[in-house]
């Protein structure tokens, strides 16, 4: 009886570990196959961001950043949106609200280049989304657990930051100097 008990177990042990084997293949096939898809099309939009870069600031016009929006858009509809991931998503939202709230000022104002404070709320928020694309793209370190935990925290300050932004913004008198 005890024999057949251990032979019993024995096999669902070995079929549960057969299972999870199989999982962690498959899981570790898809996770290659998305990251090639991600690896295709986020360089397009890591170029577009550079719309507001750190160094050197540039000075978009209300025209340039209305381009961006819509290039922005025309890329997560038709190449990329697809396969980023919740925080990427997250993150790009954030960066799509913020010029939305930037844009929404229409006074004769707004011909100017932006503010010192809405240049830098959209460089940050934008910075924030090429980070979540490297972190989907694992091109600066490989994850660990601790490093899982510290992602999802800084997502979370980034969200938070970003809809601060957006809110400033959005009571702003105008985000654009006058000319």
């Amino acid at each position: 009886m005890r024999a057949v008990v251990t032979g019993v177990l024995a096999l669902l042990t070995a079929g549960v570990i057969a299972l999870v084997n199989s999982w962690i293949s498959t899981r570790a096939g898809i996770d290659e196959n998305l990251r090639d898809q991600r690896l295709a099309a986020y360089p397009e939009l890591w170029k577009a961001t550079g719309a507001v870069p750190r160094w050197p600031r540039t000075e978009p016009t209300r025209d340039q950043l209305e381009q961006l929006h819509e290039s922005y858009r025309t890329w997560y509809y038709s190449k990329g949106g697809l396969f980023m991931s919740e925080s990427a998503r997250a993150r790009y939202g954030d960066v799509q609200e913020l010029l939305d709230a930037v844009l929404q000022h229409k006074s004769p104002d707004t011909s100017g280049p932006l503010t010192a404070t809405a240049y830098t709320d959209l460089m940050l928020t934008t910075s924030a989304l090429r980070t979540a694309m490297t972190q989907d793209l694992d091109t600066r370190r490989r994850r660990s657990v601790l490093q899982r935990w510290q992602r999802t925290r800084w997502h979370r300050k980034a969200a938070v930051d970003a809809q601060a932004r957006i809110k400033r913004t959005a009571a702003s008198t105008s985000p654009f100097e006058p000319r």
